[in-house]
């Protein structure tokens, strides 16, 4: 794994799709549809945009722009740079590629599928549960609400893949460029033709617009063959199920995260005790420093995250573990303890248990606040 991180960059070559800042994004459109692409790159002197489909997605009138109007501009890479860095701009930036700079134009880009495939050949990887690196509790959306709620829950989420319930199971699948892709009338694609957000459009029901063939995985499949037939299939994710329950989702992100190194959370985080095994701990690390961003997310007053590991038992091989895990928030410690033999999951669940009590402390914090606020 080790070796694959300080790889550089021009081993995982991809070809990219480069545009003008003239472009009409109608035509953007049209050449990410044929491509079957989600960005393409602008040169702007010495900087380099792009255009995302999730950006087009958030346009609510595109007619008549140009692609200036909606690139944002991305980290280079040069060919002497490292997975490693690549993999942790990704990650940092949510991005699905990023354009590799020699003598100041676009030579190629490094994609995060790229990067998964050469990811299929690491040992390291071929044992490891998709539970333990699945994103758990997706963002999901009822087959009965409108598109434009689903393209909000999107948006807000910064999220291209939404699972569709009906009566809580699972239906199907919604992604951002089924979206993006019914803005194209079909005879208009090769013009690059666009219909500006109809207004019905919005309207229609999730159900609607949805893939019903959703990619769906066991939670005991193993991680590798989930990527291997996500890269087999052209797809982007795989809905992680048990007993017709989805448990979580998987997609290129959480397979960069190997790559990249650990995402350090705009909090003090501290965690002690890990594994022994390298590989072992660097999961562990990786899942407690996401969700340390994730509760820092949901609650900004948290001051301090602490976790400590404890090995309880050893049995076939196997350890189990205590977790503890210390919160101190608004001048509070809140602590919170759990036991069990996968690392992950039980950072996983901590971490929701903590989001369910602090939003509830902070809505109870707020009730009380009202209540003492003067008549007007």
């Amino acid at each position: 794994m080790e070796s694959l991180r300080a790889s550089r960059v021009d081993r995982f070559r991809s070809e990219p799709i480069i545009v003008s800042s003239e472009t009409p994004i109608s035509e953007v459109m049209g050449i990410i549809e044929q491509r079957g692409a989600y960005e393409v790159f602008i040169q702007d002197r010495d900087k380099v945009g792009m255009i995302t489909i999730r950006e087009i997605l958030k346009a609510s009138d595109i007619s008549g722009m140009k692609a200036s109007s909606l690139m944002f501009y991305v980290p280079k890479l040069s060919p002497d740079d490292t997975v490693r860095k690549a993999a942790k701009l990704m990650n940092d930036y949510r991005l699905r590629a990023l354009p590799v700079i020699d003598n100041g134009r676009i030579e190629y880009a490094v994609t995060t599928r790229t990067l998964c495939e050469a990811l299929l050949s690491e040992s390291k990887l071929r044992n490891v549960r998709i539970s333990r690196i699945m994103t758990r509790n997706p963002v999901t959306v009822d087959g009965d609400e409108p598109i434009s709620k689903a393209r909000r829950l999107m948006i807000e989420n910064g999220i291209d893949h939404l699972p569709v319930l009906d009566s809580g199971m699972l239906s199907g699948i919604l992604l951002s460029n089924h979206i993006v892709r019914s803005m194209i009338p079909l005879e208009g694609i090769e013009q690059g033709a666009f219909i500006s957000a109809p207004s019905g459009l919005m309207d229609i029901k999730v159900s609607g617009m949805m893939d019903p063939n959703v990619l769906v995985c066991d939670t005991k499949e193993k991680a590798m063959h989930v990527l291997r037939r996500m890269i087999e299939n052209g797809a982007t994710y795989h809905v992680v199920g048990l007993w017709h329950e989805i448990q979580g989702i998987v997609t290129y992100r959480d397979f960069i995260l190997f790559l990249a190194e650990p995402e350090e959370p705009d909090v003090p985080a501290y965690i002690i005790g890990l594994p022994d095994d390298p590989f072992e701990a660097q999961l562990a690390k990786m899942k407690f420093l996401r969700n340390a961003r994730a509760l820092r997310r949901a609650s900004p007053k948290i001051e301090e995250i602490h976790s400590t590991i404890r090995r309880r038992d050893v049995t076939g091989g196997r350890c189990r573990y205590e977790v503890n895990v210390s919160v101190r928030s608004a001048g509070k410690t809140y602590v919170y303890s759990m036991e069990g033999w996968d690392l992950p999951s039980i950072f996983d669940s901590i971490t929701d248990k903590m989001k369910r009590a602090l939003t509830k402390k902070q809505i109870k914090r707020r009730r009380r606040s009202r209540r003492k606020m003067p008549n007007a």
